[in-house]
């Protein structure tokens, strides 16, 4: 008999429970604060029936590029999350109008929490096949302060000062944390808007002005979370981001046009030569016609199948294309974008470039935002509240435990990408100790070309480290 134990409670601790390769007599433990709603982490969170920003935060890609038994799934319940979306600020279901009149559920950008309820449909269906099989399922709500080997076995400490005792472990605590660039400031000022969602919303409800650092996706999670608590007309968000740019939406046309076809034509030596094929190629498939979702589903899959190394087989030069592919394909929910920009041009939202040096209190108690523009002019922005959203920089941090095994060895941080790598399967360099989460940039002798933030690449990741081929 084995006993395997998890540690997380978000999508990448669910998918390696309900693939772990487990029979009769054997133990599962998943240990982590949200286990009850084991799956759904940050990214796919639920929150209170009465909170104003509960389904307000939505998908970054249209459904069909997300998971097309997603697709399905919502298309059946379609009734339902009409009834929950109605009467919500933004109006999601304005937006979501014209789409709905072509019966084009696929084109939606779903709201996130929709999509959790899909996942923990899928998860809870999968714990209950292992049930059926007579593994014995334990879900453990608390963290886990320590992990060692302990003979042939690993001993786990936990949160509440009793220990545990597995055969073998999987770590899948998250991705990095972001940047402390609000460290020790306490509330107006937010390292992060997830956990901190009802704080944000009373200053917002004040009339703010919020700014945000960073123009990302989680940017335009605050923005929605703002608007779900103000009204326009008294709306003040202001975001200061490196690139001054926003994400490109990733909106499909109508009628669907088929994905972007790659042409590339590896080997190449280098990142550059790589780079300046890619950017050719994506030009070509953009005069063509194609937008971002064209090329999401046509690139995306195609480089995290075949590998980074695959193109550009020296490894060092693979990890330095790494950590520039993301980028030309970086992208937002086009139902926000859209609210950005009409918002700007009323004057209720605003972009500034720049690079954020440190927010600080005034003499008045109130915060400042300091950051440098592009041409190296020093500026400041105030602000009611302040929401970091930047992202982890240039030396990522993680959790605790995650942390105190890079400081070991255990986990290896590559300094060039500035993610984790991992041998084949998953394996770490501490045997019977796997890692996976959206930090992953290395898998055995292959670099990922981009960080698998999707729940597409997270399944496939677990489910080929447990045996299965799909």
């Amino acid at each position: 008999m084995t006993h395997h134990a998890i540690i997380g409670d978000g999508l990448s601790a669910a998918e390696l429970a309900v693939s772990a390769p487990l029979g009769r007599g054997d133990r599962l433990t998943v240990i982590g604060p949200a286990v009850a709603r084991l799956g759904r982490g940050l990214a796919y969170a639920d929150h209170p029936a009465d909170a104003p920003w509960r389904f307000a935060w939505l998908l970054n890609s249209p459904a069909y590029l997300i998971d097309e038994a997603f697709v399905d799934w919502a298309a059946a319940r379609w009734d339902d999350i009409a009834a929950r979306m109605a009467g919500r600020r933004p109006d999601w279901l304005a937006a979501a109008a014209p789409h709905v009149a072509r019966d084009d559920i696929a084109a939606l950008f779903l709201p996130r929490a929709i999509f959790g309820d899909y996942l923990r449909a899928r998860i809870e269906a999968g714990l209950a096949r292992l049930d059926e099989a007579g593994v014995e399922i334990m879900r453990l709500p608390a963290k886990v302060t320590g992990l060692r080997r302990d003979g042939p076995a690993f001993r786990l400490s936990l949160s509440d000062g009793t220990a545990m005792v597995a055969d073998s472990v999987d770590l899948a605590t998250g991705g990095p944390v972001n940047q402390p660039l609000c460290a020790g400031l306490g509330a107006p000022a937010f390292e992060t808007p997830y956990g901190n969602e009802a704080a944000i919303a009373g200053f917002a409800r004040n009339g703010g002005p919020i700014v945000c650092i960073g123009g990302n996706a989680a940017m335009l999670d605050v923005l929605r979370l703002v608007q779900s608590v103000t009204e326009e007309s008294r709306l003040a968000f202001s975001v200061i981001s490196r690139t001054g740019h926003l994400p490109e939406p990733t909106a499909p046309h109508h009628p669907r046009r088929p994905a972007a076809t790659p042409g590339l034509a590896p080997p190449y030596r280098t990142a550059e030569t790589f780079l300046a094929a890619l950017d050719a190629d994506i030009a070509r498939c953009r005069a063509g016609g194609d937008r971002m979702a064209e090329l999401q589903g046509g690139f995306y899959g195609w480089l995290f199948r075949e590998r980074l190394t695959s193109f550009v087989p020296d490894r060092d030069e693979a990890r330095r294309a790494a950590t520039r592919v993301e980028r030309r394909f970086f992208r937002g929910t086009r139902d926000s974008i859209r609210d950005f920009d009409r918002l700007a041009a009323a004057g209720r939202t605003r972009m500034v470039a720049g690079q954020v040096s440190a927010v600080r209190r005034a003499d008045d108690g109130k915060l400042v935002v300091a950051y440098t523009t592009p041409d190296g002019t020093a500026a400041q922005m105030a602000a009611a509240a302040v929401v970091n959203t930047a992202g982890p920089g240039p030396a990522p941090r993680f959790d605790p435990l995650t942390n105190g095994l890079i400081d070991d060895g255990i986990l290896e941080a590559c300094p060039v990408t500035k993610g984790i790598r991992v041998g084949p399967g998953l394996e770490t360099a501490l045997p019977g100790l796997r890692y996976l989460s959206p930090a992953l940039s290395e898998i055995g002798d292959g670099v990922l070309p981009m960080r698998p933030y999707s729940a597409e690449q997270l399944r496939l990741y677990a489910f080929a480290a447990n045996g299965y081929d799909d």
